[in-house]
C-alpha cells in the first residue's frame, strides 16, 4: 500500500521500498541507470490512454500497473539494448525504445531547455522551472489550427536522476513520476496537483531532492514531449524568446583591495 502525503497543494504517495527500478521485476538489475527509458515509456503509455488521474486527492487505480509496467519494459530495453552502467540522454533513450521490436512507441520531443541552480540558494530554481512550465503550457494550449494532443509531458534530467511531468488538459492535472527508491523506506512516488499549483508541485520536487537525496543539481535538463507527429518541425520551441532571461547560476569573482 502506498503512504499518502500532502503538502499545501500537492498530494504526494509513496509506494514501498521494493516498488522501484532497481528492486521491482525480472530485470531489476538493469535498473540502477534506466530511469530515463523508464519515464518516457511511462508517458508514452499515458499518452494512449483515457485520463489516468480525475482527483489530485485520490491516487489513479491503474498507477500500480502503470509505474510496474513502465519499470519492467524501461529495464529491458536497458538490458537489451544499453552497455552496462552507462546514463542516455533523451535522444538516445527514445531511438533505443524504438529500436525495441516489442514497443510501440509514439512520443516525440518538441524541445530541450535547461536552467542552472545556485547550490547555495537551491530553491531559486523553483521559480524558474515554473516560469518555464507555465510558459510552455500556455504555448501549447494557444496552437492555432492544429487539432494538439491532450496531453504535454516534460522529462527532468537533473543529477543524473530522470523524472516525468504529465499536464493532462482534459482533467487540468499534472503529475510527477520518480521511479527511483527514495531513503530507506520508500520506492517509486507519484505526486500530482491542478495544473493552476503547478508551480507548488515543481518547488515540492526541488524541496524532495534536497531532503531525500540532498541533491542539489547545478543543472535541471527539461525535454518536453508529445504525441504530434513532427511536433519539432511544426511549433516553435515554447521558451525560445526567453532563453536570454532562464537563469544561469554563475559564480561571484572574489575581489580584493
Amino acid at each position: 500500500m502506498a503512504q499518502y502525503d500532502e503538502i499545501g497543494n500537492v498530494n504526494i504517495w509513496w509506494f514501498p521500498q521494493d516498488f522501484c527500478q532497481s528492486r521491482f521485476g525480472d530485470y531489476r538489475k538493469s535498473g540502477t541507470n534506466s530511469c530515463t527509458l523508464i519515464s518516457l515509456i511511462l508517458a508514452d503509455k499515458v499518452s494512449k490512454m483515457p485520463s489516468l488521474s480525475q482527483n489530485v486527492k485520490e491516487l489513479p487505480e491503474k498507477a500500480w500497473d502503470l509505474i510496474g509496467e513502465s519499470i519492467n519494459e524501461g529495464n529491458i530495453v536497458y538490458h537489451d539494448l544499453i552497455s552496462p552502467n552507462l546514463n542516455i540522454n533523451i535522444p538516445d533513450a527514445i531511438a533505443a525504445i524504438r529500436s525495441h521490436q516489442k514497443i510501440n512507441f509514439r512520443l516525440e520531443e518538441w524541445f530541450f531547455t535547461q536552467v542552472g541552480s545556485d547550490p547555495l540558494s537551491p530553491m531559486i530554481v523553483g521559480v524558474e522551472l515554473s516560469r518555464i512550465f507555465t510558459t510552455t503550457l500556455d504555448a501549447f494550449k494557444n496552437v492555432d489550427g492544429r487539432d494538439m494532443p491532450s496531453h504535454l509531458f516534460a522529462a527532468i534530467v537533473a543529477d543524473r536522476r530522470t523524472v516525468i511531468v504529465s499536464i493532462d488538459l482534459r482533467t487540468s492535472i499534472a503529475f510527477i513520476v520518480d521511479s527511483h527508491h527514495h531513503g530507506n523506506n520508500a520506492g517509486a512516488l507519484f505526486a500530482q496537483s491542478d495544473i493552476h499549483y503547478i508551480s507548488d508541485l515543481m518547488f515540492w520536487f526541488i524541496s524532495m531532492l534536497d531532503h531525500i537525496f540532498s541533491s542539489h543539481p547545478v543543472i535541471f535538463e527539461i525535454s518536453f514531449l508529445c504525441a504530434l507527429p513532427n511536433v519539432a518541425l511544426l511549433i516553435p520551441p515554447a521558451v525560445k524568446k526567453h532563453a536570454n532571461n532562464i537563469y544561469k547560476y554563475k559564480k561571484k569573482s572574489s575581489k580584493t583591495a
